[in-house]
């Protein structure tokens, strides 16, 4: 029997930073992409690492204390998620997707074309958040 020490409080706050993220961005983004400001394309970027940032702490916190994996990365711990039945192959890819695009975000930012970041989010969030309510459900169970 697996010890599911995953801690409720911890991963409702992570899930609260990422659906306030969502809503900024969601938000920011509904208007023209030729209507925002420097400003506002600054704080896209920002609200997308944090909820990158997120994601990565939930998945490795998950992976360690339910399946007590000692994760090497967060692409690791989505994979352990992965291979867990957690998350789908798909959802898996799509979070992975959204890690690289953090990564380019944090450590590659002259690199960034704002006007593709704007036309890909403008699509929806809908793996993170399916993400996030199957986290704190599997937490809920705990």
């Amino acid at each position: 029997m697996l010890d599911r020490s995953v801690n409720r409080a911890y991963i409702e706050r992570l899930a609260l930073d990422v659906k306030r993220s969502v809503a900024i961005v969601k938000e920011l983004t509904s208007k023209p992409y030729e209507a925002m400001s420097e400003v506002e394309k600054y704080a896209v970027r920002y609200h997308l690492i944090v909820i990158a940032e997120a994601i990565m702490a939930m998945a490795v916190h998950v992976a360690r204390r339910a399946f007590h994996v000692e994760v090497e990365s967060a692409s690791h711990a989505l994979r352990v998620l992965r291979d867990e039945n957690l998350i789908s192959s798909e959802e898996c890819e799509e979070l992975l997707s959204f890690i690289r695009l953090r990564n380019l975000l944090v450590h590659r930012y002259w690199v960034i074309d704002d006007e593709k970041i704007y036309n890909h989010v403008k699509s929806d969030f809908k793996a993170v958040l399916n993400f996030v309510e199957r986290i704190i459900s599997y937490a809920g169970e705990s």
